[in-house]
């Protein structure tokens, strides 16, 4: 498997699509995710003839999972570093949820590799319900039981109509969830505190001026509406859309819609 050593730490990434393309379209992970979260965007996006980066932060499960605390400036610094290191200069970002946060520290503190940038179930800062919810995973945590924190967060994060469809390869993802090694669920345990700890962007968003793209759930509970139109208040240019019956984890539940859009906000920003 492909890793780069980034600052002591071994990074795990992937390049697909058009490998010669100048710019590369550049997947965030959510929280709990991996590279294949992306696995309903990413063939599409090959197929338009894109060059696109997929890659694990530190923490995550294909990537070096060294003593916390872990900030998103350490990750952006991480993207910055692999970037360097594949010779890519320009690039798309579409980052979801903890992806997103990444994504915006990413262009505020690196603004001359940023084409654009796609926010999906962004959040820039934090509430009381967020907390209370991340304070609660972090006490489920403590069980080193992640089939169970899958099960306390799944009503937080994917929408009624979606569970009513989806019930059998959510129990079996609530399956292999409960099979991942104890160092994982460490790692997580460091990646929500920071979320909980360093969350906090929305005076630097003024500083960020290249074209950009908000989307959330219409019932996204985890990072309602009014989190993307408080960033979309600090930077005005920004698009908003709103994707109907859809929870906190719209790649998952509404792939066709997110493809459509990311291809055509990215299109017209080449």
């Amino acid at each position: 498997m492909p890793y780069i050593p980034i600052n002591g730490v071994n990074i795990y990434y992937e390049i697909k699509g058009q490998q010669d393309f100048p710019e590369a379209v550049v997947f965030l992970n959510g929280i709990m995710s991996s590279v294949r979260g992306w696995d309903l965007q990413v063939p599409v996006f090959a197929k338009a003839g894109y060059k696109i980066l997929l890659h694990d932060f530190r923490g995550q499960l294909l990537s070096g999972k060294p003593a916390g605390p872990y900030t998103f400036t350490r990750h952006a610094l991480d993207l910055k570093e692999l970037l360097d290191q594949i010779k890519t200069e320009k690039i798309h970002i579409i980052g979801t949820s903890y992806g997103a946060l990444v994504g915006m520290r990413f262009a505020i503190d690196f603004p001359h590799y940023v084409k654009s940038l796609t926010m999906i179930d962004a959040l820039s800062e934090t509430d009381e319900t967020f907390r209370w919810i991340a304070d609660a995973w972090l006490e489920t945590l403590k069980d080193r039981d992640m089939a169970k924190l899958f099960r306390a967060a799944v009503p937080a994060i994917y929408s009624n109509s979606f569970l009513e469809k989806n019930e059998k390869s959510l129990r079996e993802r609530e399956a292999l969830l409960g099979k991942v090694p104890p160092d994982f669920i460490e790692a997580l345990t460091q990646l929500l505190k920071n979320t909980v700890t360093n969350a906090g962007f929305t005076a630097e968003l003024i500083n960020i001026k290249c074209p950009v793209l908000l989307a959330v759930g219409e019932y996204d509970q985890l990072t309602p509406l009014k989190f993307s139109r408080l960033i979309q208040k600090q930077i005005p240019h920004a698009e908003l859309l709103i994707v109907p019956d859809c929870g906190h984890t719209t790649i998952y539940e509404k792939p066709d819609i997110v493809n459509t859009m990311t291809l055509g906000f990215i299109s017209k920003n080449i």
